[in-house]
C-alpha cells in the first residue's frame, strides 16, 4: 500500500486521472483520444490507440462508471444501431474533482484531529 506522502511526491498530470479514478494507462489514453476527437465509435478508437476492440470496450466501461464519458445510441438508416462515446464536459470533471478533494480533505483533517485528541488523552 502506498502512503499519501508517496502518492503526492509521484503525482503529475500524466498519471492524475489514474490516481483519482483508479484508471490505467490504456484507459487514460482512450480518454485523451476522445477528448481530442470529441466523439468516436469503438472501432475508430481501436485503430487510433492500436488496441483490440475488446480492450477499448473494457476501458470505455471503466470510463463510463467513472463518469468521464457518455455513450450515445445512433440509429442506422437501414435498421440497427451503434454506439458512440464522448467525454463529458471537462469543467464538470474539474468541479467534481474539487468537490471530492474538499470532502476528502475534511474527512482526513477530522481523522487527524481525532488522532491528536486520542494521543493527548493517553499521555
Amino acid at each position: 500500500m502506498r502512503s499519501i506522502k508517496e502518492m503526492l511526491m509521484n503525482l503529475n498530470c500524466k498519471n492524475f486521472l489514474e490516481c483519482f479514478y483508479g484508471l490505467n494507462e490504456a484507459d487514460v489514453e482512450i480518454f485523451r483520444n476522445l477528448a481530442t476527437v470529441g466523439e468516436a465509435r469503438i472501432e475508430d478508437l481501436s485503430v487510433a490507440v492500436k488496441k483490440s476492440e475488446n480492450a477499448v470496450y473494457k476501458s470505455l466501461q471503466k470510463l463510463l462508471v467513472a463518469g468521464l464519458v457518455v455513450r450515445e445510441k445512433k440509429l442506422l438508416n437501414g435498421g440497427g444501431y451503434y454506439y458512440t462515446y464522448k467525454p463529458v464536459d471537462i469543467q464538470g470533471i474539474v468541479v467534481e474533482m474539487h468537490k471530492t478533494i474538499d470532502e476528502w480533505y475534511a474527512k482526513i483533517k477530522n481523522t487527524i484531529d481525532e488522532f491528536a485528541k486520542e494521543f493527548k488523552a493517553k499521555v
